[in-house]
């Protein structure tokens, strides 16, 4: 059935009219209004997506974040105690004095503390102090141990141990007061160690 269409007709006329006028306000419907919107949205779902991993990645970090904040207190402790072992500068009083309170609980006596010049090396420099120290036998061997024990890395170099020049009044002395005799007198360098940056 073949359909025939007047286009003199006005009635035909207006309904192409009508018929086109849809057509192009759906095209321009479809380019103008639905493929943006439908590209726009694309667009934001694969954002919600991106976003949503990333929130994912910070939660499972949010759960180490208490055990790095402990990783850090421990390192930043670890670190004082390395400043404290190795200081970037040499602390002389505070050698001096750790050095009087040990000869006291060792019951020896300093009779010589001398700084000598510091040699630097690659990445500490080594802090040298020439010390005499007089006592017992035993108190000598006390001090040593107590040094041993500092909480920084110490050397002892170059020492003489020698009888002490006198030892026979102090022999008497003891005799006498009932004390441990002064016997033995030792020289040796006595090595502290600074950072270099």
């Amino acid at each position: 059935m073949a359909m025939n269409l007047d286009l003199k007709d006005k009635l035909n006329q207006w309904l192409v009219l009508i018929i086109l006028m849809i057509a192009g306000g759906g095209y321009a419907y479809w380019t103008y209004v639905w493929e943006p919107r439908r590209i726009e949205i694309e667009s934001l779902t694969a954002q919600e997506v991106e976003l949503s991993n990333e929130l994912t990645l910070v939660k499972s970090q949010m759960q180490r974040l208490a055990q790095l904040r402990e990783e850090l207190r421990q390192a930043e402790a670890d670190f004082a105690k390395l400043q404290d072992m190795f200081p970037d500068v040499e602390k002389i009083p505070t050698r001096l004095q750790d050095l009087l309170t040990v000869t006291r609980r060792s019951g020896t006596i300093t009779t010589k503390f001398v700084p000598l010049p510091s040699a630097a090396k690659q990445y500490y420099t080594e802090n040298i102090y020439r010390i005499s120290v007089r006592g017992s036998y035993h108190a000598i061997g006390e001090m040593f141990a107590e040094i041993a024990n500092f909480k920084y890395p110490t050397s002892i170099n170059k020492m003489a141990i020698d009888v002490a020049p006198d030892l026979k009044s102090q022999l008497e002395l003891a005799d006498k007061h009932g004390t441990i005799a002064t016997t033995v007198a030792t020289e040796f360098e006595f090595t502290t160690y600074t950072s270099r940056k």
